[in-house]
């Protein structure tokens, strides 16, 4: 299976410009998984808001969380992240759509595989 390299200054050129538009009242970021803390802690700077590690308490006071991820395929991590924040008031962002696979440049030297990837090959 392909994939493409997503270079850390294509990166944080989508999560920016994915960011420029609607997303004034977030008061903190989140994300699920090692490439939505990644995520988040960039958006968090691009935003200057608190990055909150995922599953702490929300400072809801602060405004809107915003749960964000890198890629896409199904949605079922997306689903979960914001069950695990019912009640707060969220805002989720995604900043790739898969397929085609997309992989980034903190992972490109040893990629991983996803479970049905690996029963695949």
């Amino acid at each position: 299976m392909g994939y493409r390299v997503i270079s850390e200054p294509e990166f944080f050129e989508r999560i920016s410009s994915l960011l420029r538009e609607g997303f004034e009242d977030v008061g903190s970021v989140t994300g699920p998984g090692r490439s939505g803390a990644v995520a988040a802690v960039y958006a968090s700077h691009i935003l200057g808001v608190p990055f909150i590690p995922f599953k702490a308490n929300a400072p809801w006071h602060l405004g809107k969380l915003l749960i964000i991820d890198t890629a896409m395929e199904t949605g079922q991590t997306m689903r979960k992240a914001e069950r695990a924040y019912k009640g707060v008031k969220t805002v989720s962002l995604v900043c790739w759509h898969e397929p085609p696979r997309v992989m980034f440049w903190y992972e490109a030297g040893k990629p991983q595989r996803y479970r049905h990837e690996r029963a695949a090959a």
